[in-house]
């Protein structure tokens, strides 16, 4: 059996899915590291949920770099399992994504716009998009990924 190209699109998805992880463990290091400042952060002090909202993301965040950092690398092998771990990947980044962009809706923390709403928007904007695009893009390259070509 030959060995598959990786297409120039799987492998961008790839390292895209990779920095998605890494950014989301650099997120919680920093969210922990800095605990007491964040407790005390406009969107705290906005709304007295945020900051328990915020503190319940951990297992959920940490399955999404899982599986995207599975998804990558069988991304980047062109195995089969790449595209299941990659589908399942970017379900969970539009899934947490609208949790947060409806708790922020319901609440009212778009406005007014600062630094931290800035940053938490750009979030909610990254992983539902980058979400929905792994999927649909991955899901058209499935035949690639399961060894033969889908026309």
């Amino acid at each position: 059996m030959s060995e598959v190209v990786r297409p120039r699109g799987i492998t961008v998805v790839a390292i895209l899915m990779v920095v998605t992880a890494v950014l989301t463990v650099a997120f919680w290091a920093f969210f922990f590291a800095e605990y007491e400042a964040q407790s005390q952060s406009f969107l705290a002090r906005e709304c007295d949920a945020w900051f328990l909202w915020e503190r319940s993301f951990p297992a959920a965040d940490a399955w999404m770099a899982v599986t995207c950092l599975a998804g990558a690398m069988g991304l980047w092998k062109m195995r089969p399992w790449g595209l299941l771990f990659s589908l399942v990947s970017g379900g969970a980044l539009i899934f947490l994504g609208l949790m947060d962009v409806l708790f922020f809706l319901q609440n009212g923390l778009y406005w007014p716009v600062n630094f931290e709403v800035v940053m938490e928007m750009v979030i909610h904007v990254w992983v539902l998009a980058f979400g929905a695009f792994v999927i649909v893009y991955v899901w058209g390259k499935r035949g690639l990924l399961a060894g033969r070509q889908v026309r």
